[in-house]
């Protein structure tokens, strides 16, 4: 409310709407298939590695163990939707803020490499911070800053892990 009792109108955030809506029993059905679908591209991959025993489990144990566990989930969430009737609920896909972290996240694996660790997590942070959050880009640069410095302070020091630096780094002596 403002000071003559109005109640001011509410701010519409762009990142709350979605690109489309579609069905919630087709929406559930269609992530049923995808998680389905993940899951046996990782078991795919997963059983290349040694399973070991469940005395001493090899390397490919928990990989194998966690696909399945998300192949039978998935095919648990199908069979409720599909004996469910169709109410004409929607649910909505590709919410702004959601595909802007999903693509921020997407670019994180390529550039770990060549920027390293501290680079990489604090430009993620900034990019996040100025997309998502909407704050400045000094404020989300020092932010990032400051999430780098505890980064290193966690990992470098407490836990005495030595994150991988970059290959531009390297290349300029840093």
């Amino acid at each position: 409310m403002n000071g003559d009792g109005v109640q001011a109108p509410p701010v519409e955030d762009a990142g709350a709407t979605p690109f489309v809506a579609v069905g919630a029993r087709r929406g559930s059905l269609a992530t049923a298939a995808v998680l389905a679908a993940a899951g046996l591209v990782l078991l795919s991959q997963a059983v290349l590695l040694d399973l070991g025993s469940l005395s001493l489990p090899g390397p490919g144990f928990v990989p194998v163990a966690l696909s399945l566990a998300t192949i039978l989930l998935a095919g648990i969430i199908a069979v409720r939707d599909w004996q469910v009737d169709d109410d004409g609920a929607t649910v909505g896909l590709g919410y702004r803020d959601v595909v802007i972290v999903f693509a921020a996240m997407l670019a994180v694996p390529p550039l770990f490499e060549p920027l390293g660790a501290y680079p990489t997590l604090g430009l993620f942070a900034a990019v996040l911070l100025v997309l998502v959050a909407r704050t400045g880009v000094a404020v989300a640069v020092a932010a990032a800053a400051i999430g780098m410095v505890a980064c290193w302070f966690f990992f470098g020091l407490a836990l005495a892990l030595q994150l991988p630096t970059g290959t531009i780094l390297e290349r300029i002596g840093l």
